[in-house]
């Protein structure tokens, strides 16, 4: 039977329900947080932004980056200069003149981005480890949850959701484990609505495979392909996920009865 291993870097949802265990989950809920690291001074990335707001602090925009379910930001420090240097520099050298009193012409109000009017960027997506989309900017710095290991070049970013490599090497669930942790992730878990739609679309997205065995019949029959989730039950019959969050503290259901259960 052909097995396969799903990897995520990061679980960024947590819906603690209702019941007994609201304390126990909302005080582990605030354990949890979710450290954006600086990756690039004065530079801020293209990717897509999901919410922007004028703040004091970095951590205010980090706070807010967390509210939106970004991956990362761009935050401009209130007190540095409103200008983008490079910009000058690059206008400076279209504009070669003999007047040493030069200045550049203030910028169209037609040409200003939200860039110009929001110090706090928050992005679905962070930075890919070639850093395609980043572009210099002195007012700004990126700041990412995947600044320690760069994801890499063939990962997926599912937005708002996290980082993701595929594996469809036959394994067993602790080998496929190491695996993840090897990349510097863990096994994805699917405990939120949200995250099993998403990861759903993004298996079936991916190339069909020709999952076959043969029967004591010697004839061919396909396999229904596996795919493992990252849950542990080190607690007898209380099951945890990667990030070390209790499964009943999600309101989300969508298993099988009997399930979750070994493989």
């Amino acid at each position: 039977m052909r097995l396969t291993a799903v990897l995520a870097a990061l679980v960024l949802s947590h819906h603690p329900p209702e019941g007994a265990t609201d304390r126990h989950c909302e005080a582990n809920a605030r354990k949890i947080v979710h450290r954006f690291y600086p990756l690039r001074h004065c530079q801020r990335s293209n990717r897509t932004v999901i919410g922007f707001i004028n703040v004091q602090s970095v951590r205010e925009c980090a706070d807010y980056a967390r509210d939106k379910q970004g991956l990362a930001f761009n935050f401009a420090p209130v007190k540095r200069n409103n200008t983008n240097w490079y910009d000058v520099v690059r206008e400076r050298e279209q504009n070669q003149s003999t007047v040493s009193s030069w200045k550049p012409a203030p910028p169209r109000v037609a040409s200003f981005g939200f860039e110009d009017f929001y110090n706090c960027h928050v992005l679905d997506c962070p930075e890919y480890r070639n850093l395609s989309t980043i572009v210099n900017d002195t007012r700004f710095d990126y700041y990412t949850l995947y600044a320690r290991l760069l994801p890499a070049s063939n990962a997926t970013c599912i937005p708002s959701i996290g980082m993701f490599l595929f594996d469809d090497t036959k394994l067993n669930y602790s080998n496929a484990y190491n695996v993840c942790v090897s990349a510097g992730g863990s096994l994805a878990h699917i405990a939120s609505d949200a995250r099993t739609f998403q990861l759903s679309k993004y298996i079936a997205s991916l190339p069909e495979m020709n999952y076959t065995t043969n029967n004591s019949t010697d004839t061919t029959s396909a396999i229904e392909p596996l795919y493992y989730v990252g849950l542990n039950e080190t607690v007898k019959n209380r099951f945890f996920t990667s990030a070390d969050e209790r499964l009943d503290c999600f309101r989300f259901r969508a298993w099988a009865p009997g399930h979750p259960a070994y493989v």
